[in-house]
């Protein structure tokens, strides 16, 4: 038990250091030595824990994605929302402008034409980001604010749409196709019965899909 225990605290120790030299320096510019200068650990002390570089920024973007219920409830705290409808747009917003959130996106832009990490960010968008999605809108069902028959459905397709077909490394696209993209998601999310999607806030996610992928093949 006790083994066990320092094991996992090590590996926290490794993810939190690893997360902070990829955010400061990049993933490529990050070697396995600069981990282990940060941690004081050697080499072979990390390579207990994970295989390669590859295997740790992918231990960082799985502890990044377990924490979204947290994150979304932290940000619910500090809204003033009278519907549900609201809450979602203020959602939307709050992600895009908060650059903690969007700090490691550079990063994981490296690895996500790899088949393995793109899997990884469907899973993640069905399975952790759309249940908490999914329940506003079930909120905005009872309050009128929003009128869907498919919650679920709507959240997981919204999320696959949103951080797999709308980013630009994974299916390459220019700017205006990236607009047409965009405004689709915005159309097709009001037919659906959840208008949540303003102007502004399309026009606030296109520049920031734009200024994190610009130089994405360089990254």
């Amino acid at each position: 038990m006790t083994r066990r225990y320092h094991s996992e605290e090590t590996k926290e120790k490794i993810i939190a250091v690893s997360t902070r030299l990829f955010i400061e320096k990049g993933f490529e510019k990050t070697s396995i030595k600069d981990i282990c200068d940060a941690l004081g650990m050697s080499k072979g002390a990390i390579y207990h824990h994970f295989k390669s570089k590859k295997e740790i920024i992918e231990a960082v973007r799985e502890n990044k994605s377990n924490h979204i219920e947290e994150t979304v409830e932290h940000w619910l705290n500090g809204f003033e929302a009278k519907t549900a409808k609201e809450k979602l747009t203020l959602l939307l917003e709050k992600d895009i402008a908060d650059q903690e959130a969007h700090s490691l996106d550079k990063a994981f832009s490296t690895q996500i034409k790899s088949p393995d990490f793109i899997v990884s960010t469907m899973k993640d968008s069905v399975q952790k980001s759309a249940p908490v999605f999914a329940n506003i809108l079930k909120e905005g069902n009872k309050d009128g604010s929003i009128a869907t028959d498919y919650p679920d459905e709507f959240a997981e397709v919204f999320f696959l749409l949103l951080n797999i077909w709308c980013d630009p490394v994974i299916f390459e696209c220019d700017d205006d196709q990236l607009h047409r993209r965009l405004q689709f998601l915005q159309s097709m999310t009001k037919k659906m019965g959840a208008d949540i999607i303003n102007d502004q806030t399309l026009e606030k996610a296109e520049k920031l899909l734009q200024n994190l992928y610009s130089n994405g093949d360089q990254a």
